[in-house]
């Protein structure tokens, strides 16, 4: 053999020999000192790293979960989502799987903007956190679910609220009606529930429907005495309208 092709040889060889083994345990406690310091990418580098040069530990859990966590932490939502879900994939009886559905709501809720843009987003999150209700109960996260399983659905008859309002004013007085009484009957008690019974009156009288909106105003001030000052008016002008 060429005696410059074996010096070459051997110069690699030795370079081989002199590279330490990989060590999973240390690349993890690494990224963990990563993960406590928010450097999430770097983090997330190394937790990627133990997946590809220790296969065994591919689907390990606590670094699918970390791996999710990296990205939830640089509000990558979509991706934190879906990394949530491959966890919650490979091991739905896990400790941490409450942690992660949890998690997975709040992908989707960390997303919500005004109350006027598409609830898609709400009707996500609030589904998410109603299956950690139901696949979990009792878990450490359930006081926080129910919380914003309650923040949701306000959200989501708020949007409500806001379509019927934006219909009765420019005079699409049955579109209104149907928007604002579906909220009433969907979402008892909720904030938007006093304004909705107000303006769903409203619109039945502009139709001259006198008994639907005299029904819908007793309603109103059955459930909330304090607006009887603003709707007795309304009730005195119908039963003295022809």
């Amino acid at each position: 053999m060429n005696k410059i092709l074996l010096i070459v040889l051997f110069a690699f060889l030795a370079g081989c020999a002199k590279e330490p083994p990989f060590d999973p345990v240390a690349v993890f406690k690494d990224a963990e000192e990563k993960m406590r310091k928010e450097r999430y990418e770097d983090a997330r580098k190394a937790y990627q790293e133990i997946q590809e040069k220790a296969p065994d530990r591919s689907y390990d859990a606590d670094i699918m979960l970390r791996i999710a966590d990296t990205y939830f932490g640089d509000e990558k939502y979509s991706e934190a989502l879906v990394e949530y879900q491959s966890f919650l994939n490979f091991h739905p009886v896990h400790r941490d799987a409450p942690y992660a559905q949890f998690q997975k709501a709040m992908c989707s809720y960390k997303e919500l903007t005004t109350i006027d843009r598409d609830p898609g987003l709400v009707r996500a999150a609030l589904k998410e956190f109603q299956t950690l209700l139901e696949k979990y109960p009792n878990s450490t996260y359930e006081a926080q679910a129910r919380s914003y399983v309650s923040i949701c659905r306000d959200r989501l008859a708020g949007y409500e609220l806001y379509v019927g309002r934006f219909y009765h004013k420019k005079g699409s007085y049955r579109a209104a009606i149907g928007r604002l009484e579906k909220l009433v009957a969907d979402y008892p008690g909720s904030g938007s529930e006093k304004d909705a019974l107000l303006y769903a009156g409203l619109s039945h009288m502009e139709l001259g429907e006198k008994a639907e909106a005299r029904q819908t105003f007793e309603k109103l001030t059955s459930r909330y005495p304090s607006m009887a000052d603003q709707v007795t008016p309304l009730i005195t002008k119908l039963n003295t309208q022809p």
